[in-house]
């Protein structure tokens, strides 16, 4: 009880985050759930953004085979949509204390089965879905006539990152006459023009809108009632030429976007506006979407000096109009800038000059900067409030499929942070993919007071000893560490709560499971990891408070568990790993998104026994195989798997990777 009690107030005392909260109810739970320690629960939770009290997809999983998990009360969101390869979406049931519910895309059967029962759900006060299409035109129209929609303070119908390709969303038309209390709407330009028009969300201050025409931007802009608006985050759909490439570029700017932007920015009432956000859409290798006219559309409005908090994603921009934006800030009133794929270099960084006084997050990621520009950025800029630093690149998802493209900053540009005056209250630092060496890394520990340090998608074999790692959360995923790494990572002390060892060489836990850290950990990423059964079962003696576990392979994994041979009983048996509440396993394909085997074959979960963990239960229970199960590996398969092992080349097509972002930058700068 008193150990219980104690994670509790550590937990409280802390920041607000999903996996602290899930830290919490275990805590509650090894405590027996008593009324008065729920209470003390309650009253510490109210501070926290409802968001962060989210049930992950393994409660809901739990929920639907009849098990509560302990702290369900405190929940107060839900995201329905499973987000990993091969597992089932779970069955909706109304739940009275929830007040946000994130339905995921291409839930139109969700969102009629909501607006069906939104008394049942008396609480809710968010909903959001996405990709909607045609067929879903029913369930929107019956939201949008529903009296209970009233209710709702917050309602999203799309994404701005939407890219319109394959599908056209139904239109959200509730009659005029309505008077709605959302604060917050993420819809098409249409039907937002629709709703100010009409009088029908007077209380409105927050927009995701989506502009798809020319007129549409027109009547948008014509609608005085966006004077009040606070936050905005918009999109620009007007155009696709179709032409991509499979080298670095920069992309297609769409004139038709340009235009639409023009007169969207030249003619709206934007006097209140405090927070912008304008997203364009990825291609192969470069984005799409509006270009420097209408960039240099939005610096002319005026909204720029204005903001608090200003983001560009996903736009082929380059530095000219990007360095008009930085140069038009307020210095002392931006808080937040992201900046992030819209293919600046040194320049832009160059642009920074004197004091932000008040910027806490700065966002440079998936760009072309060099060492030059983050020790810019470091040195001689003044940066006195900053937490929150992302000069990454992009580290492209599974290294089986894709490959990373590295924002070249080397380790000269990430150890000028670690002298930065502007470090002194860094808390998160993110630089994957930025061609980072094992040289860096003492240096990069001893930074700020991180308690977010993301390291992944570098070339750390060799890792350094050294005497501590920072707090909280350590990301090291793809860094091509072997077991000799892994022995040298666990000679520090720490106090981590998520530590990601995902595609890495390791065969072996056992130094892990003797480390000091381990006990405390709440999430361990050992994805497409092979570890031995004797080291699993010493993890899992060790891992006492460990609340996710994922140990899933990927199909081409040189050494992967076959699919006809079972995890070893240290995964059924509850004695170990004691605090899991999310475990996954098994063998997935994750370029076509298809799960190959659950780690256990269709007989052997047959017999599990009674006594098996109710986590994995609920896992083994709610999987959809895209396969039969196959018989024993062959000598054949695994030679073929150990042609196409991508760590074969890593190290060089790394290298090649950074050689060729700094040819294009070099060439972006002329």
């Amino acid at each position: 009880m008193i150990d219980a009690v104690g994670q509790i107030e550590r937990v409280l005392a802390g920041p607000p985050s999903q996996l602290a909260f899930r830290a919490l109810c275990a805590a509650l739970g090894r405590a027996g759930s008593p009324d008065e320690l729920v209470v003390l629960c309650e009253q510490g939770l109210a501070d926290w953004p409802d968001e962060a009290r989210e049930a992950p997809w393994s409660w809901l999983a739990a929920l639907d085979d009849g098990y509560a998990v302990p702290g369900w009360s405190l929940v107060r969101s839900l995201k329905l949509k499973s987000e990993r390869i091969g597992t089932a979406d779970v069955p909706m049931e109304p739940h009275a204390q929830i007040t946000r519910l994130d339905l995921g895309w291409l839930a139109g059967d969700q969102l009629a089965a909501v607006s069906e029962a939104l008394p049942s759900w008396p609480n809710l006060r968010s909903l959001a879905t996405q990709m909607l299409t045609e067929r879903d035109a029913e369930a929107v129209a019956g939201l949008a006539a529903n009296p209970g929609l009233t209710q709702l303070e917050s309602l999203d119908l799309i994404d701005v990152s939407e890219d319109l390709v394959h599908f056209e969303p139904p239109p959200f038309r509730p009659p005029v006459g309505r008077s709605l209390q959302l604060r917050h709407a993420g819809l098409r330009a249409s039907d937002l023009v629709h709703l100010v028009r009409s009088g029908i969300v007077p209380e409105l201050r927050s927009v995701a809108v989506r502009v798809e025409s020319l007129e549409e931007a027109r009547e948008l802009a014509a609608c005085s009632e966006l004077a009040q608006l606070e936050r905005l985050a918009i999109a620009f759909r007007c155009g696709r030429n179709g032409m991509h490439s499979w080298d670095l570029s920069i992309g297609n700017v769409i004139p038709e976007d340009d235009a639409a932007c023009a007169a969207f920015f030249g003619n709206a009432e934007l006097t209140d506006m405090r927070e912008l956000t304008i997203v364009g859409a990825s291609l192969v290798r470069g984005y799409h979407g509006l270009g420097a006219d209408g960039l240099d559309a939005v610096v002319a409005s005026g909204v720029v000096s204005r903001l608090t908090a200003l983001s560009l994603k996903f736009l082929p921009l380059c530095d000219a109009p990007v360095i008009r934006v930085v140069e038009a800030l307020d210095h002392e009133q931006i808080e937040s800038l992201s900046l992030h794929g819209v293919v600046v270099t040194d320049l832009t960084a160059e642009a920074f000059a004197g004091t932000y006084s008040a910027l806490r997050n700065l966002d440079l990621s998936h760009n072309f900067l060099s060492e030059s520009g983050a020790q810019h950025l470091a040195h001689d800029v003044d940066l006195p409030a900053l937490e929150r630093l992302d000069l990454s690149g992009d580290p492209g998802g599974s290294p089986y499929y894709g490959r990373s493209e590295i924002q070249p900053i080397g380790d000269a540009g990430a150890v000028a942070w670690a002298s930065s005056h502007n470090a002194i209250n860094l808390t998160e630092l993110r630089l994957a993919a930025t061609g980072l060496t094992p040289a860096s890394v003492p240096e990069l520990l001893n930074t700020g007071r991180l308690e977010t340090l993301d390291l992944s998608y570098n070339q750390l074999s060799g890792w350094p000893i050294v005497e501590r790692l920072p707090g909280r959360r350590l990301d090291l995923e793809a860094c091509n560490l072997s077991d000799d790494d892994l022995t040298a990572l666990t000679a520090a002390t720490a106090e981590l709560d998520s530590l990601n060892l995902a595609y890495n060489n390791f065969g072996s836990a056992k130094a892990l499971a003797a480390w000091s850290v381990v006990p405390g950990l709440w999430e361990l990423n050992l994805h497409d990891s092979h570890l031995d059964d004797d080291s699993l079962a010493e993890l899992g003696r060790a891992a006492t408070c460990l609340l996710e576990l994922d140990l899933e392979q990927d199909c081409w994994k040189l050494d992967r568990r076959p699919y006809d041979e079972s995890l070893p009983p240290v995964i059924e048996d509850p004695a170990y790993f004691p605090n899991l509440d999310a475990i996954f396993l098994g063998v997935v394909d994750e370029y076509h998104g298809a799960r190959y085997s659950a780690g256990y074959p269709p007989s052997v979960r047959e017999q599990l026994a009674p006594t098996t963990r109710q986590v994995l239960r609920s896992f083994l229970a709610h999987l959809e195989m895209d396969e039969e199960e196959t018989g024993p590996d062959t000598a054949e398969g695994r030679a073929y798997r150990a042609e196409h092992d991508f760590r074969h080349d890593l190290a060089t097509n790394r290298a090649e990777r950074e050689a060729e972002a700094r040819a294009f930058a070099r060439e972006l700068r002329g």
